[in-house]
């Protein structure tokens, strides 16, 4: 029961009838587990063989390359779910790093235990329409670095987020540093645009809140 709510929110049960919830609940291995700030939660090169769910914090993966650069693939908020792609796949190998981004609680569900469930047929479906919601994710961040221009890509990605929230103050969940990972730019030159424009008046900040104005 402790991780219930966890479990709908993150659609997993979204194909079933609410009658159905607590049987196919009951069916599921399911853990948890509280990760610090920066901990690893996967390595790359791990075996994903569980779906993951963000119940607090926040979750980022980034790559590692041989010269030491890292490059910050995607945050995820929390009732996110992440590494899905790599636990659906043939192989479940990661090739990506897996790192708490703040104090984060994540619930497991073995992915074995969905495949023997009752319901295994509706949550599969369910698994289908996630992935899908990770491919059109993934298309956000192709699109961001499709912009040659750093102001460019500060605007999309801004513009992104605006999509989601529904509102034109977001928040931005990555440190000054990470922003440029994920943007694949220099840090030095990110501050350097985000303070040309906000003098343009094209955006306001503090701290992690950003307005577009």
């Amino acid at each position: 029961m402790q991780y219930l709510e966890s479990i709908i929110d993150s659609g997993l049960l979204n194909e079933l009838k609410k009658t159905d919830y607590m049987e196919a609940f009951e069916q599921l291995k399911i853990s948890g587990r509280s990760y610090k700030p920066g901990e690893t939660i996967f390595f790359e090169g791990d075996v994903i063989d569980k779906f993951c769910i963000i119940r607090k914090g926040s979750v980022r993966s980034e790559k590692t390359y041989l010269n030491g650069e890292v490059h910050i693939v995607d945050i995820f908020d929390e009732g996110s779910v992440f590494g899905l792609a790599f636990a659906v796949s043939r192989s479940r190998v990661t090739a990506l790093d897996f790192i708490s981004n703040e104090s984060s609680e994540i619930v497991f569900v073995s992915m074995h235990s969905i495949q023997k469930n009752k319901f295994s047929s509706e949550m599969n479906k369910s698994l289908t329409f996630m992935l899908a919601d990770s491919n059109i994710k993934m298309s956000n961040k192709i699109e961001i670095l499709a912009e040659r221009g750093l102001r460019d890509r500060i605007l999309v990605y801004l513009n992104v987020l605006r999509v989601k929230s529904g509102s034109d103050t977001v928040t931005v969940k990555m440190s000054r540093e990470q922003l440029a990972q994920y943007l694949c730019v220099n840090r030095s030159a990110l501050s350097n645009e985000l303070s040309k424009m906000k003098k343009e008046g094209l955006i306001d900040f503090k701290g992690p809140k950003f307005t577009i104005l």
